[in-house]
């Protein structure tokens, strides 16, 4: 992957707090693991907040950016997505971990980050399989390359377009600051699913990848 595609803002991030992010299965679903140091989830999620607030429309875009609503619908037309968007927050157990989808076939927004196609990094999540399911909704999304397209819904009926611009093979326990905090001048979504072999003894996958993509325009 061509790490110029992925910026940190590092000044910003380490006065603040530093994130970083693992992804496992639970229960045959996908769970996102956030861990903070030197603040809370909660100021992580006031800080994104605050960003999306301060910025103006992405660089760019001009005049003709228009403010995105909630996601509604999540399309990939390579590999044959076309799902309803959920709105998740933290883990209903407190332990500091993004929740997940309640089904297969949907995909789930963080709601505690920016809207897709607002200024930072939006972050959607989705199942890569699950008990008696041998293909869920991301299962091919280790499959998207750069200059593929990505589209989100909003529910004013508005259709922002992204470009993927990598994807990276991340090991399960691996420390990802780029996933949440990338570039804050640019209106960015991140998509996360499982990848690599199925570790029975921990009941999770070895592998996470995440596919980065930025908007290119929004009609």
């Amino acid at each position: 992957m061509d790490n110029s595609n992925k910026h940190i803002d590092k000044s910003f991030w380490t006065k603040g707090f530093l994130l970083s992010l693992s992804v496992g299965l639970l229960v045959a679903g996908l769970s996102v693991f956030l861990q903070t140091r030197e603040a809370t989830v909660q100021a992580f999620s006031a800080a994104t907040s605050a960003l999306t607030a301060a910025a103006a429309a992405p660089a760019g875009l001009g005049s003709s950016f228009v403010e995105p609503g909630q996601p509604s619908r999540l399309i990939i037309p390579s590999i044959g997505v076309d799902a309803h968007v959920q709105s998740v927050g933290l883990y209903w157990n407190g332990d500091g971990t993004m929740s997940i989808p309640t089904n297969f076939t949907d995909v789930g927004w963080y709601n505690g980050g920016p809207l897709p196609g607002a200024v930072g990094s939006a972050v959607i999540d989705g199942h890569y399989d699950g008990r008696n399911v041998k293909e869920a909704v991301f299962y091919n999304l280790g499959k998207l390359t750069p200059g593929d397209l990505v589209e989100v819904v909003d529910n004013d009926g508005t259709t922002l377009k992204f470009q993927v611009v990598g994807v990276t093979l991340y090991d399960y326990n691996a420390t990802t600051t780029d996933i949440f905090s990338g570039d804050t001048s640019e209106a960015r979504l991140n998509l996360i699913t499982c990848a690599g072999s199925w570790d029975k003894a921990q009941g999770i996958y070895t592998k996470r990848v995440v596919v980065f993509t930025k908007l290119i325009k929004n009609n």
